[in-house]
């Protein structure tokens, strides 16, 4: 196939596939995925990654953060699960991504490129 072809080919593709952010990382395998039944109050609690971000999810839905940057301190928090190919969770504007099981689940959010697989890791507290 010529570079013409295969470019169309591609281009093709994209547009039936469309991928978000971290589309392109769940489906090359390098960002986990949520456990399917994972609910609001199997979240609350709170996460700290090694950069020095805190997080704490209520199970009211409020949150707060600190050393986050992109993130108010306070506000409120969302899950969803029903996208394949977005975020699982929202803080405000701030994307987060979750995996790891009900008992102990992790956040994760992309450093740059999400195609590059960079996760800073936020492992809830004992």
């Amino acid at each position: 196939m010529g570079r013409v072809p295969r470019f169309a080919a591609a281009l093709a593709l994209s547009l039936l596939v469309p991928i978000a952010p971290a589309g392109c990382s769940r489906f090359l395998g390098c960002a986990p995925r949520p456990p399917e039944d994972i609910t609001e109050s199997d979240l609350a609690g709170v996460y700290t990654s090694l950069e020095g971000g805190r997080i704490e999810l209520g199970e009211d839905g409020r949150y707060s953060a600190s050393n986050l940057p992109g993130a108010r301190e306070e506000g409120t928090w969302t899950l969803d699960l029903d996208s394949k190919s977005t975020e699982d969770l929202r803080l405000e504007d701030l994307q987060l991504w979750i995996s790891g099981n009900r008992e102990e689940p992790w956040l994760y959010r992309f450093e740059g490129d999400p195609d590059r697989c960079d996760l800073i890791e936020f492992h809830r507290a004992r």
